[in-house]
């Protein structure tokens, strides 16, 4: 599989999306890392390899991704991990992950829960954490996207700076682009 071996976060940390059966792992170096937070509890996180036109569009067009390569993984903390409060087990979960594969004019999302562990306050510039315990299937997908994956574990880490605007153009771009796929289920 291209891209396969380890989930690296460039200075932000690294981790992995690995399908359970196959064995295959999914690689990524995601240089932008960015975030956004309504509140102590909650969290969106978006980390991305795609060029900025993807989300931001072009002049006000919507930016034509069907020859971009690359990955958009949004990590949702909905509930922020409190000790002696928060149960932490294999089976515990307090965020969800999508991670979105563009591949030569074919897409897949990757969907699932994770346990996310947060550094710092969401209430700051930068917000960094660790994301456990992952499990994800492809829930959409365009007829040609080849899931070499299947059933997958996801864990990893990340730094990201706050960025409300790009924040609510990557979840714009997330939800286009993944309407572009059919459910898998």
């Amino acid at each position: 599989m291209g891209g396969c071996s380890g989930f690296g976060l460039g200075g932000g940390g690294s981790g992995e999306l690995r399908g359970v059966a196959s064995g295959n792992a999914l690689s990524l170096d995601l240089p932008t890392r960015i975030f956004d937070s309504t509140d102590i509890n909650t969290a969106d996180v978006y980390l991305t390899d795609l060029p900025k036109e993807v989300w931001m569009g072009q002049g006000g067009q919507p930016f034509d991704a069907t020859e971009v390569r690359g990955t958009l993984v949004h990590i949702r903390l909905y509930l922020r991990p409190s000790a002696g409060d928060t149960p932490i087990a294999s089976s515990a979960s307090s965020s969800n992950v999508r991670v979105l594969v563009l591949s030569g004019g074919e897409l897949g999302v990757y969907a699932g829960g994770a346990f996310m562990r947060a550094s710092g306050d969401q209430e700051d510039d930068s917000l960094s954490g660790s994301v456990s315990g992952g499990t994800l299937r492809l829930r959409r997908a365009t007829g040609g996207f080849d899931d070499r994956l299947g059933p997958s574990t996801f864990e990893g880490s990340f730094s990201a700076t706050r960025d409300p605007a790009q924040a609510r153009a990557m979840a714009r771009a997330l939800l286009a682009l993944s309407a572009v796929g059919t459910p898998t289920e």
